[in-house]
């Protein structure tokens, strides 16, 4: 294990830090998770477009936006051709709102230029009983699982996954168990599909179960892309020590990985000040600078077929 941080140290050593590199670094950066409003029965702190308009002032290339209740694919290509210098994708999350494990949803997302899917997030068996204390939200209907009793995916998702394959979309696990998750990407790589990330992988407050270090690994070594989020470490969320991310990042590997801030919520950071605080820590900890640039430039770029003619914000 690494020598035990502290985000409050993060915050003053990210001010004294070669502002040339991280910026650098934070120059041309993706965040693959961000939120925005409006959202139902969330609080956000930006809209689409002042989420764009700040991307665009601190230097990063891109982002994904993500909405539980409803495809964002219609407001991405209309930021973009509002904000050019940005790169905005849409995605499309299974939800209750949308029906859950509905292939039919993910193919008309998928037809109009949908980049990003998520398996269930609120509404996934390993997540509602969470949500429902966290945040005092009762959404009603059932839980959403993506296997069966015996382990077997439920036949919905072969569906999705042949459209997520023909489409070339990435397939994020969204708050599904860990069983499930294997078996997910076990589905996946046998069908040829590799864009595949497994979500927050180390967050653990929306969550009942979740993959050990060890899963994560395998995970990586088979082709499996791990997101690593700076809510986790944030002082208003999980709060949790950066040496985590660090350990993990040197297991799995950071080829394998991608680095997001999961953020758009209040009192959170404004997304590039969080993704900005994120890179710091980490350089601060030993990451080297070209395993970051993997992580929030080559890996996203790479996921969401972004070649370097294409982007407006590289180096």
């Amino acid at each position: 294990m690494v020598e035990r941080s502290d985000w409050n140290y993060a915050l003053q050593f990210s001010q004294k830090q070669d502002d040339s590199l991280v910026g650098s670094l934070l120059n041309g950066a993706y965040d693959m998770h961000l939120h925005f409003e409006p959202e139902a029965w969330m609080t956000r702190r930006f809209d689409a477009l002042e989420t764009a308009l700040h991307a665009q002032e601190m230097g990063l290339a891109g982002f994904v936006l993500k909405n539980r209740t409803y495809c964002t694919q219609p407001l991405a290509l209309l930021i973009s051709r509002l904000v050019p210098d940005i790169r905005v994708f849409g995605s499309l999350t299974l939800d209750g709102e949308v029906g859950g494990l509905n292939y039919r949803a993910v193919r008309a997302a998928a037809e109009i230029g949908t980049k990003v899917l998520w398996m269930p997030v609120f509404y996934a068996a390993n997540s509602m009983p969470v949500v429902q204390r966290l945040f005092n939200l009762d959404l009603g209907g059932e839980t959403i699982r993506i296997v069966d009793d015996s382990g077997r995916l439920v036949p919905q998702v072969d569906d999705i996954l042949r459209v997520v394959k023909d489409y070339d979309m990435v397939l994020c696990t969204g708050h599904i168990s860990p069983r499930e998750v294997k078996a997910l990407a076990e589905r996946c790589l046998g069908m040829g599909i590799r864009k595949v990330v497994v979500t927050h992988a180390i967050s653990e407050f929306v969550c009942e179960e979740f993959l050990s270090f060890d899963d994560l690994a395998m995970l990586a070594r088979s082709g499996i892309t791990i997101e690593h989020c700076a809510q986790a470490i944030s002082p208003t969320s999980e709060r949790r020590d950066p040496a985590i991310f660090v350990d993990a990042i040197r297991a799995q590997g950071a080829e394998n990985c991608i680095l997001t801030t999961d953020f758009g919520g209040t009192p959170h950071p404004t997304i590039a000040e969080g993704l900005r605080m994120f890179i710091s820590t980490l350089l601060r900890m030993g990451i080297p600078h070209h395993d970051i640039e993997l992580m929030v430039k080559d890996n996203p770029r790479r996921l969401l077929s972004v070649s370097d003619n294409d982007s407006a914000r590289e180096d």
